[in-house]
């Protein structure tokens, strides 16, 4: 870094002090996960374009070349968009549960009828494994949440449908508060 252009050599790169502070954040120790709701669309083929800020931060967790998830769903109203390592992990939680509990049935049923493992193309593009892709979702605008690990894509018209039509209330008020926020 040089911080006098005076003193600079040719070919060297000039670097404000700003921009290395900038440089240093929350999301440079990596533990801070995804954060934010970028608002993106999927194309005619069921593909999402990773938003920016999420391949950055992806990039900087799991390096430049990572391409790997795994994207599923509960009710497949929406998409759960996990780096494959967090997937394993994930995955690794629910096979620790006795197979033959209900619960743990229901999920796996669920997903592996919505889910499948996606490779990031060198545009930043995911495609949806299929059952998601005919829930409704392509060609619409969707929302992409950052949730800690994980990526939840919903379409907007959906989110907001659910937002403005219940309030929240004082018991999810209180609830919230008992958890600091």
């Amino acid at each position: 870094m040089t911080d006098n252009p005076e003193t600079s050599q040719p070919g060297e790169h000039e670097t404000s002090i700003e921009a290395s502070i900038g440089a240093i954040s929350a999301w440079d120790d990596l533990q801070v996960g995804f954060c934010g709701n970028p608002t993106t669309k999927l194309d005619e083929r069921g593909r999402l374009k990773m938003p920016a800020e999420f391949k950055a931060f992806i990039e900087r967790k799991y390096g430049e070349d990572f391409n790997e998830f795994y994207i599923t769903s509960r009710e497949g109203l929406d998409a759960e968009i996990y780096p494959l390592p967090e997937w394993q992990k994930l995955w690794s939680k629910v096979m620790k549960m006795p197979p033959s509990h209900p619960a743990r049935r229901d999920l796996v049923a669920r997903y592996t009828l919505y889910g499948a493992k996606a490779e990031m193309d060198p545009q930043g593009r995911l495609l949806l494994p299929e059952e998601l892709r005919s829930a409704g979702m392509v060609n619409e605008d969707v929302t992409v949440m950052g949730e800690d690990n994980m990526l939840r894509m919903t379409v907007l018209s959906q989110l907001k449908e659910k937002v403005h039509g219940k309030p929240m209330i004082d018991e999810n008020m209180d609830a919230l508060a008992g958890f600091g926020l």
